[in-house]
């Protein structure tokens, strides 16, 4: 069953009146320490505002806003169960976890202090050039891309088992159903794929 995480971001404490929400997350940073090759030595607040970003920016165009508030409350309320546990489980952890890593291996290479931003560096350790950072960030994006794949192929194949995928309206976010990797890049395509097989042509 998936691990739920309510925190606060900053500090793992008890909230004040000035700190940041609970946040609950698909992932924790000890489920990336095991999946990954984080080290275990890496402070949970270096991690999670990443797994909050992924969360939002990426995971919910994958799913859409309502399936995503579904999912999300159920793991708050402990009511994850059956086809949503399968989807929260087999597909939905480990994208979460390497587009994390994607936007979380920069982050560990520098820093911003007081004087800005410097380049991360421990005792005993010598700091990576440009070229081996772009290298692991690359790494990790292909492993979100593979997970992001099976995401889409099987919602899309599945979708009846989750009425909250094509309920979205207004101002929700509505689900992405077809993805595209060329050279690196992933383009992602709304319903319909016409735009796909246009875009598939033209890169041949």
């Amino acid at each position: 069953m998936a691990e739920a995480l309510l925190t606060d971001v900053e500090t793992g404490q008890h909230l004040d009146k000035m700190a940041l929400t609970p946040e609950i997350l698909f992932v924790n940073p000890d489920y990336l320490k095991r999946l990954t090759n984080l080290n275990g030595s890496v402070e949970d607040s270096y991690v999670i505002p990443s797994v909050i970003i992924t969360q939002d920016k990426i995971l919910q165009q994958y799913l859409g806003t309502d399936l995503m508030e579904a999912l999300l409350a159920h793991i708050k309320n402990s009511t994850l169960t059956g086809d949503n546990e399968v989807l929260v489980d087999d597909y939905i952890r480990k994208t979460v976890a390497w587009w994390t890593m994607v936007d979380l291996i920069p982050s560990l290479y520098v820093k911003i202090d007081n004087g800005g931003l410097v380049i991360r560096m421990a005792e005993n350790t010598t700091p990576i050039s440009p070229a081996d950072l772009h290298r692991e960030v690359e790494r990790a994006r292909q492993n979100a891309q593979f997970y992001t794949e099976r995401l889409v192929s099987y919602l899309c194949q599945n979708s009846g088992l989750y009425p909250e995928y094509s309920t979205n309206s207004g101002s929700d976010m509505r689900p992405i159903t077809e993805t595209y990797n060329q050279n690196g890049m992933t383009y992602s395509f709304g319903q319909g794929g016409d735009a796909l097989k246009t875009l598939r042509g033209l890169l041949k």
